[in-house]
């Protein structure tokens, strides 16, 4: 009775494990996980990174030529098309070496059980492995074709070099596309898989000769080709560039890029190297290159080991799309991407917010602030802000405009203080400022820590008309077949008055002009552009922040260690903006600042800030319609005139006799002196036009 329930036991179990066994091959083993190399390319379609554990691209079976398959199966397997997945002979010949004469364990012969132990098996040598070989070789025999299985090994195996499948080794040994290599290349490419540090002719030319030899010989064994054709292919030779090295340009860029397709897929950074993808990113290598260049050239001259160092990142300021990127001049040296993480003062570079808040408050570039030692109470103590330069106080009235081009403390201060605070921080939160913003007075002059990123967020809406951008830097991710998986959405809201957008601007290009904090790199300019200076005590950082409409940029420059520098933003910041700027734009047409509907121009007093009298220095400044001055200057009410004593009229052009006098403005005189006629005869153009009186000569009788 026991005897029967075994026996049934076994029969039961012997059916169940033959059951899944069918099941097990009659289910398709899928395709072998490859990963695949992940493509970072420019805003123009050029790889600038590739991403890999396995570099690898694969090439559909068509792109492969002909020649190389029979090469590969000559070499690897010309039984391929007449067995059903492994050798039998070739089996059991690995089978006795490896239990009876193990010096080195055998591994399996066929195409088919080397694409199951590449694709599928992972586990060192050993007999249970070439069991599971055989398994899945005939799984692999039973679901896919011939040429599935050989497009699947050609794509697979390893090539040396890092190079995975023929058209990666193509592209690294040769340089060039399947289709361009020569047949003696080919028959390389064929013969490396078995060793391919062996048979590398960058490492062993000799010996990839001989493998060459090796392979042809087999093919003509195999009836693939005639010795007359295999003479003519050893002539053709093999042509040697050098090894490609995969490109990684932009590092800075490309760390921020691949942080962004990350969170977009909402998956590991890691996990890109192995996805296949394409990811198209906003980067112009133009930009880039420049950008890099003026860095490093700004900074050579002050630099020891390594420090200070620096930043720029630049943006298309109508969409937001990042064109250059740098966090520092060597990313080798450190990967610390200061453009995105380092967090510092930005000195005066603040200010452009401050009077963002006084110009929506209702002031205009025209008031004017007196400039003289004030005091202020904070909540550390008393504050006494002093300038910058040989004088700490310019002891009079300056207008916005000049406050802000020649980066005055105290007039930002007192606007902070008569606004009482809140206005600047919201107007800075408003334009992209995240960073805590403490409600100090002090903050005007930009005591609060921001990124580069950040500060050029927030200058964005003064070159868009208003309008804030976030920068980005992908455009699209496609998966390994080409798929689109996602795309950008451009996306911009309006956040300042555009008209108030200008009149900031019109005041941020007078940084670059004469009497700027920029002047002196402002001369090299060659675009129309406006920006702003900073620096904060004891030249601990030096920033440059500007714009022209086609790009914006930011140039950050300090110590790691919060060292002092050799000077402030006017000094190493901004030459290395304008060296970036006339490079990045060199070739491009240079547009102006566009005009908004509602700004009027008036000509006004310089001294007062009030409508200008003949009497007054004038000056053009622009207005939002409906806050231009209505009044006109007091200070200036007496004109000198050069007047006809004939007629007490202005001088004409044949006036003889002028004298100059004083008149209150408004009750000169209006028109031009006709009273005075020009000379009828020759007597009187030379004597009477402006010489003494004289009569002509009588003439005789």
């Amino acid at each position: 009775m026991m005897r029967n329930r075994i026996r049934i036991f076994c029969w039961r179990l012997f059916f169940l494990l033959a059951g899944a066994l069918l099941v097990f091959l009659c289910l398709p083993p899928g395709a072998p996980k490859q990963p695949l190399t992940t493509r970072v390319l420019s805003d123009q379609g050029e790889v600038i990174a590739a991403l890999y554990k396995e570099h690898r691209e694969p090439a559909v079976l068509q792109e492969i030529p002909d020649f190389l398959c029979r090469a590969v199966l000559a070499v690897e397997d010309h039984r391929f098309y007449e067995h059903s997945g492994f050798s039998p002979v070739s089996f059991f010949r690995a089978v006795y070496h490896n239990l009876f004469i193990r010096r080195g364990l055998q591994g399996g012969s066929t195409i088919t059980q080397q694409l199951a132990k590449t694709g599928y098996l992972y586990a060192k040598r050993s007999m249970v492995r070439k069991a599971k070989e055989v398994i899945y070789a005939f799984r692999l025999e039973l679901h896919y074709t011939k040429e599935q299985i050989l497009e699947m090994y050609l794509n697979q195996i390893y090539f040396g070099h890092g190079a995975y499948g023929v058209k990666t080794a193509a592209q690294t040994y040769f340089g060039r596309e399947l289709a361009e290599l020569n047949r003696a290349e080919m028959a390389l490419l064929a013969g490396l898989p078995k060793g391919p540090a062996l048979y590398s002719p960058y490492l062993h030319r000799q010996a990839a000769e001989d493998r060459i030899k090796v392979v042809l010989q087999r093919m003509e064994t195999a009836g693939y080709l005639t010795t007359g054709e295999k003479v003519e292919i050893l002539k053709e030779g093999l042509r040697l560039p050098g090894l490609a090295r995969q490109p990684r340009q932009a590092r800075y860029f490309l760390d921020f890029a691949l942080e962004e397709t990350a969170r977009i897929l909402r998956v590991d950074r890691d996990r890109l190297s192995t996805m296949g993808l394409t990811i198209e990113t906003t980067l112009s290598r133009r930009c880039q290159q420049a950008a890099e260049k003026a860095l490093k050239n700004g900074l050579a001259p002050y630099q020891k080991a390594g420090q200070p160092q620096g930043a720029l990142i630049a943006v298309n300021p109508r969409t937001g799309a990042i064109k250059a990127l740098t966090g520092g001049t060597s990313y080798t040296q450190t990967s610390f991407n200061r453009a995105i993480h380092a967090r510092r003062q930005p000195g005066s570079a603040f200010k452009p917010f401050v009077y963002l808040a006084a110009l929506e408050a209702g002031y205009t570039l025209a008031s004017n602030m007196p400039c003289q030692p004030s005091t202020w109470e904070s909540p550390t103590g008393i504050y006494e802000p002093v300038d910058y330069g040989a004088e700490p106080y310019h002891h009079r009235e300056l207008s916005l405009r000049e406050a802000l081009a020649v980066s005055c403390n105290i007039t930002a201060v007192s606007l902070h203080h008569e606004l009482k605070m809140t206005p600047v921080i919201t107007m800075a939160r408003r334009l992209g400022i995240s960073s805590p913003l403490p409600s100090h007075i002090s903050l005007a002059l930009g005591t609060a820590e921001i990124t580069p990123l950040e500060l050029l967020t927030a200058y964005l809406p003064l070159a868009n008309g208003g309008r804030a951008v976030t920068p980005w830097a992908v455009k699209a991710v496609y998966d390994r077949s080409g798929r689109l998986l996602w795309q950008r959405r451009s996306y911009s809201r309006q956040v300042l008055d555009p008209r108030l957008a200008f009149l900031l601007t019109s005041a941020l290009q007078d940084t670059l002009k004469p009497g700027g904090t920029a002047a002196g790199a402002g001369r090299k300019l060659q675009h129309p552009a406006a920006g702003k200076t900073g620096t904060t005590q004891e030249n601990r950082d030096a920033w440059f922040a500007g714009y022209t409409p086609q790009l914006a940029a930011v140039v950050y420059i300090g110590h790691d260690r919060n060292h002092p520098l050799p000077g402030g933003g006017g000094k190493l910041a901004a030459p290395v903006w304008v060296d970036f700027i006339n490079t990045a734009l060199a070739g491009e047409t240079s547009s102006r600042f566009p005009v908004p509907p509602g700004i009027v121009a008036r000509p006004i007093c310089r001294e007062t800030g009030f409508l200008a009298t003949p009497a007054c220095p004038q000056k053009k400044e622009y207005f939002r319609v409906g806050h231009d001055p209505v009044l006109y200057c007091s200070k200036h009410r007496y004109l000198k005139l050069q007047i006809c004593r004939a007629s007490g009229l202005l001088l004409g052009p044949y006036c003889r006799e002028a004298e100059e006098k004083e008149f209150r403005w408004g009750e000169q005189p209006r028109s031009q002196c006709e009273k005075c006629r020009p000379p009828r005869t020759l007597w009187e153009l030379l004597f009477k036009n402006g010489h003494p009186q004289s009569d002509p000569p009588v003439p005789a009788e």
